[in-house]
């Protein structure tokens, strides 16, 4: 199909005015700007460096193609994936088992192409300027994800999963940054460049009739008829986003396209303005009444449509009387509907209490931000949707407590990570600005300026929707509060934190599995951080949800836990500090120690404690104490790194085995382990992951108390990550396997005989900690001494309530207890939900209740925290009663 076929000479329409919300048809654009912002916008970019380089870099995006289209009209048109076949332009699709079947009828003008399928493949298209112009078939050139090669491949149509999608998408939006470029400039070279592509892909819409599904294996026959998930021009409601470019470049191409209508329009006796009418009604339709009125879907649906609500004429335009201020109200007020539900029930469904949305932080970071999105937009046609909604602003700021120090969101459930969407603080500064509320821009803009200064954000990156909308930041600082613990009971799931810079701040996570909300049954799993990255890593690299490999990085092998046992459930908080009060909030208000953090879960027949200590400002250690009711169990541990070596406890290298498998499997997802290599050994060990991706080398040391009847094994996981941005050097990104670490305990009960780790994550040459070592262990109690360059700690936890005395003079009852030397004198005690605690004449005990407690020495005088009243005694100072405080001088 020619081009000269499709779009050639255009006439001139001329539509009459009426009122649409203040705005009169014909007086577009008007869901961004009107044309009375253009001066604001143009000044914006010549005032605004962040807005200059982003227009730039928006005219050397599209200016190749606009140029090429002067001459070449064809070339950019021809991609669109269409039914370009002369006979077989379909205006019905069938669908079967939720992929394409196949099309009947012929319209006289191409349609656009239905995606093959509802699933992800494993291929992204090829660049633009390699794909087949005008394919008949629909078959499309692909790139492997996971494979090391890249050489393009055909890909059928009915197996290119989202690439048809990805394809129009990809072109749509040139179209619209071609539209803006036109308002911008007022140059009709990109009016024509976008129109092309949009009356395409418009009249090409304009013949589809919705897909129909007769078996209902979308949950609904499809068509006009109400339920399943399908939209109306894809499988999900949740991707028919087609339309949101396409509306934006018709609103900002509204009087050049009236001015140069499609010639074919004569053949349909409509107008411009009815034809986009049509097409845009029809998506908002289909997707009112598909997919779930909870959730992400909800609130992907309306992102999805509002644009195409916006840009529509008033009610007494249309015949059926439903215009802009008809669709608007079904998104900002509660209309019953079993298939969708407004902003107020949306906003209902955050917390009040912590501000999260209850899903897997890949979802719940994703929702606030649109629905200050569509907030914007609205408020720009004189419905405010942000005003009295408080929940909204405490929301986005909630998401911070889901980010690491790097900036990336914490990994758990079904997520990729990344950064942080920052465009949720962007649209806040925005209406904060246009409201007059400075005090909120100001801390909007704190949050911009961290993101922009931890190099997880870029300004000058802006999309033209950023150069619209964003505003100057206004003078502040760069550096937000952290909270040294957060906690969600919703997602089982536990931050602490000690300090918040990538070179030095040290982080861990511990979780429970959920089932749904896109949580996963992953068991009682551990995270923990160095140099900003989150070195033992939940593995995250599938490509969708109905990948062979998705439930391994779904469940619990891809996390660190303990197979076979518990996966998912109700977790009981035994022990926390600093502690998380869900009754008023998601952070911590309190802190006992500047150098120690803990948590003590129980989950079914599992329990386990992770603890952070601080031994400088740039050293630091992670305690893993994990014990498993059962008597066979294997200890998962995944680490970044290039490879892994095993050495002893007198440090000479362990020889490994190679072995054709794992023997027994807890779960069926084992199979995904390879290259599999063992020993049996049941002393202490030390595993040494290196990084050598990056220079100086990373590296993490695990050491691990010995247990009788042990198998160790090293096995080659799938990898850890299908981004560029969340390890050190792209190391364990796919298709690079992951270094794994399974340790095997075979008829020895996991609660009496636990598996105790230290972790130590650190650069070449500056390994701090020289010695560790075990001092006493029984059926629930283990200590063990941690010997660095600055300092010893004896380290102690116990789940009964008995007094325990590892050593001569060092007496312990509670649930975990440390006492830190420096230089062979005292530095501090400190007391974890516990009753008593003392290392010679030093001593905290508990009055009534267990108490979380530290005494310290600091710069020539003693200090002391505690929860709850407590006895401290010292050197100089027999026992005395203290009242419950916190960093409070002993005089």
């Amino acid at each position: 199909m020619k081009l000269s076929k499709l779009v050639p000479l255009l006439i001139v329409l001329f539509l009459i005015e009426s009122p649409i919300y203040g705005q009169k048809e014909g007086s577009h654009p008007q869901v961004f700007v009107n044309k009375s912002d253009r001066q604001e916008v143009l000044s914006k970019i010549e005032n605004e460096a962040w807005a200059k380089a982003s227009w730039n870099a928006l005219q050397e995006e599209i200016n190749p193609y606009v140029t090429r289209h002067i001459t070449d009209p064809e070339w950019i048109v021809s991609r669109l994936a269409m039914y370009w076949k002369e006979g077989a332009h379909f205006t019905q699709c069938y669908i079967k088992n939720q992929n394409w079947d196949y099309g009947e009828g012929n319209a006289p003008v191409p349609t656009v192409r239905l995606p093959g399928m509802r699933t992800w493949n494993d291929y992204l298209n090829v660049p633009l300027e390699d794909r087949i112009p005008y394919s008949e078939s629909g078959d499309l050139l692909g790139i492997s994800r996971s494979s090391a090669d890249k050489t393009p491949v055909l890909i059928p149509y009915k197996e290119t999963g989202h690439m048809i999608r990805a394809n129009n998408m990809e072109i749509l939006k040139l179209a619209e940054k071609a539209a803006f470029a036109y308002f911008v400039t007022e140059d009709e070279k990109y009016a024509k460049f976008s129109s092309d592509i949009l009356w395409t892909w418009m009249l090409g819409t304009y013949y589809m009739e919705p897909p129909l599904d007769p078996n209902k294996s979308t949950k609904g026959a499809g068509g006009y008829e109400p339920g399943g998930i399908m939209g109306f021009y894809d499988y999900e409601v949740i991707h028919d986003d087609r339309q949101i470019p396409a509306a934006a470049a018709y609103d900002f191409l509204y009087d050049y396209l009236n001015a140069h209508p499609h010639p074919h329009l004569k053949a349909l006796s409509k107008t411009t303005t009815e034809v986009a009418g049509d097409v845009f009604k029809r998506f908002i339709e289909i997707d009112l009444i598909r997919g779930g009125k909870v959730g992400n879907w909800n609130v992907n649906r309306y992102k999805n449509i509002l644009n195409s609500m916006l840009v529509l004429e008033s009610n007494d335009f249309y015949e059926d009387g439903k215009g802009r201020e008809y669709y608007i109200p079904f998104y900002t007020k509660d209309k019953p509907s079993e298939y969708f539900a407004g902003l107020p029930v949306i906003m209902d469904y955050y917390n009040k209490t912590t501000g999260l949305w209850p899903e897997s932080p890949g979802y719940a970071s994703g929702m606030i931000p649109l629905v200050l999105d569509m907030g914007v937009k609205l408020y720009k046609s004189g419905v405010n949707t942000l005003a009295g909604n408080p929940i909204i602003t405490k929301a986005a700021l909630a998401n911070l407590g889901w980010l690491d120090a790097r900036g990336n969101l914490v990994v758990f459930g079904d997520m990729r990570g990344g950064p942080a969407n920052i465009s949720s603080f962007e649209s806040l500064l925005t209406y904060s600005t246009w409201e007059g509320d400075t005090e909120t821009a100001k801390k909007m803009a704190t949050v911009i300026r961290k993101n922009i200064a931890s190099g997880q954000y870029d300004r000058n990156a802006s999309d033209w929707q950023g150069i619209i909308f964003n505003q100057p930041l206004l003078g502040s600082g760069s550096d937000l509060p952290f909270h040294k613990a957060a906690y969600s009971p919703f997602h089982k799931h536990i931050i602490m934190r000690n300090g918040n810079d990538e070179n030095n701040g040290m982080m861990f996570t511990l979780y429970g599995g959920k089932h749904k909300s896109h949580l996963t049954a992953n068991g009682l799993a551990m995270q923990f951080y160095g140099k900003g990255w989150a070195m033992a890593p939940d593995a995250s690299a599938y490509e969708s949800y109905w990948s062979k490999d998705a439930p391994y990085h779904r469940g619990i092998t891809g996390s660190n836990t303990i197979l076979p046992g518990y996966s998912s459930g109700d977790i009981v908080i035994n022990a926390m500090d600093p502690v998380v009060d869900t009754n008023i909030g998601f952070y911590n208000a309190s802190e006992t120690s500047e150098k120690v953090s803990f948590s003590d879960v129980s989950a079914d027949e599992k329990r386990r404690l992770v603890a952070m200590v601080r031994t400088s400002e740039t050293t630091g250690y992670y305690v893993d104490v994990f014990r498993s009711d059962q008597s066979d169990n294997d200890y998962v541990h995944h680490n970044l790194g290039n490879s892994v070596i095993l050495k002893s406890e007198l440090n000479t290298l362990l020889s490994l085995e190679n072995v054709n498998d794992l023997g027994v499997k807890y779960d069926k997802s084992y199979s995904f382990f390879k290259n599999q290599r063992k020993i049996d050994y049941s002393k202490d060990f030390n595993a040494n992951w290196t990084t050598t991706a990056v220079s100086p080398a990373l590296h993490v040391n695990l050491w691990m108390m010995g247990q009788n009847n042990r198998e160790l094994y090293v096995v080659d996981a799938p990898p850890t990550t299908l981004r560029a941005d969340i390890t050190p050097g792209l190391v364990n990104k796919s298709p690079e396997t992951t270094p794994t670490l399974i340790v095997r305990q075979n008829d020895i009960n996991g609660k009496k005989y636990p598996f105790v780790s230290v972790f130590e994550t650190y650069e070449t040459g500056d390994k701090s900690i020289y010695n560790i070592s075990k001092l006493k262990a029984s059926d629930n109690f283990v200590s063990i001494s941690v010997t660095s360059k600055n300092s010893k700690q004896y380290i102690c936890n116990a789940i009964d309530n008995k007094l325990y005395e590892p050593i001569r003079g060092l007496k312990f009852q509670g649930v975990f207890g440390i006492v830190s030397e420096k230089n062979n004198e005292f530095e501090y005690l400190y007391l974890g939900k516990g009753k008593s605690l003392q290392k010679g004449d030093f001593k905290i005990e508990a009055v009534k209740e267990a108490v979380s407690a530290e005494l310290k020495f600091d710069n020539g005088s003693y200090f002391y925290s505690s929860d709850k009243p407590v006895f401290i005694q010292t050197k100089t100072m027999k026992a005395k009663q203290f009242p419950a405080g916190y960093n409070i001088e002993i005089k």
